[in-house]
């Protein structure tokens, strides 16, 4: 498998042409063709951003087979049932990983494309290699908050327990639903740590488990005092 990190060492500067779309978390793909006026890329260009376009739409028909086949294990029957939907996702993934390689090797600012590699890379179990891809996506897109969750999955991955904080702290402040889909990885992580601890004390897990329950009721305070606060202007005129 091709490590993406010979990517970050291109010479060839690229003119890159906006994407134009705004990503649902997890999932979409680019659109085809250019949306720049006329004579403002050259042609050359054009096929760079086409090729980008087509290698990140492969990439993400990859990521949905593979989360296909994670769902396909997570329901399977018997051991060798989950051991083959595991090794399908695992496959599925590395070809992601070579597509997202490749759209990012032709178009270095396609921030989205970053943003899977790392998505790819997490569930390779390639945390740091992820880590280094979520920081390019942010590096050319800060406003990016699916990038800053996933990056918190990559943290709990290496136990990294106060880089996941910070990241729940920041997506609490600006985009509350992936907040939410981050603590939910959060449990998820914790329960997985009581069974194996990984080089953690009990201690450090149950007190990352204290700090979990008292973020959910904060955020349970602040939800209600969100709904109160709108509850005149949701009645409308009478």
């Amino acid at each position: 498998m091709r490590s993406y990190f010979s990517m970050l060492t291109i010479t060839t500067a690229l003119v890159v042409a906006p994407v134009g779309i705004t990503l649902a978390h997890g999932g979409g793909s680019m659109p085809s063709g250019g949306s720049s006026p006329a004579g403002t890329v050259t042609s050359t260009q054009r096929s760079g951003d086409d090729a980008a376009k087509s290698a990140y739409n492969s990439g993400v028909k990859s990521i949905k087979k593979a989360r296909d086949y994670d769902a396909d294990a997570a329901k399977a029957s018997t051991p060798e049932k989950i051991a083959k939907a595991h090794e399908k996702a695992q496959k599925s993934y590395h070809e992601a990983l070579e597509s997202f390689i490749d759209a990012v090797g032709v178009q270095p600012k396609m921030y989205q494309a970053w943003n899977y590699l790392g998505f790819a890379n997490r569930h390779l179990g390639n945390y740091e290699d992820a880590l280094t891809a979520y920081a390019k996506a942010l590096e050319i897109n800060p406003a990016y908050p699916e990038a800053v969750e996933y990056r918190g999955e990559a943290y709990l991955g290496l136990n990294q327990i106060e880089e996941a904080k910070g990241a729940y702290m920041a997506l609490f402040r600006d985009s509350r639903p992936l907040a939410d889909e981050l603590m939910v990885a959060m449990h998820r992580w914790a329960d997985a740590r009581r069974q194996d601890a990984q080089g953690l004390s009990t201690a450090d897990v149950e007190a990352f488990a204290k700090w979990m329950d008292e973020r959910a009721g904060i955020a349970g305070q602040t939800a209600s005092l969100a709904i109160g606060a709108a509850q005149p202007w949701s009645q409308g005129p009478r």
